[in-house]
């Protein structure tokens, strides 16, 4: 019976390994890391929204749900921006609010 021609040694590479990595960089772009992210204090969307998480892969602001910590609502323009005054209300539309 055949081994369905698969050998136990990897192929040859056509490229250098080097090569292959910047290759792909170039492509995809490098992926940021936490180490060389500067570090965030801020809870607001608008100071996370070029955070990554800590996986490396997605924003951050796609893998949490930010809300106002006054009033819970995340609506509430106090939760897209630190500045803007928290109004209480989940209401879609509110002046301020990215929702």
């Amino acid at each position: 019976m055949g081994d369905g021609g698969k050998g136990s040694g990897p192929r040859p590479f056509s490229v250098s390994q080097d090569q292959f990595a910047s290759n792909w960089d170039a492509i995809f772009g490098k992926k940021k890391t936490q180490q060389a992210a500067k570090q965030y204090t801020c809870w607001c969307y608008n100071c996370n929204q070029d955070r990554i998480d800590e996986s490396g892969h997605f924003p951050y602001t796609m893998t949490r749900m930010i809300l106002c910590p006054d009033c819970g609502n995340k609506r509430c323009p106090h939760s897209t921006d630190h500045n803007l005054a928290c109004t209480g209300s989940n209401d879609p539309g509110q002046p301020g609010s990215r929702y």
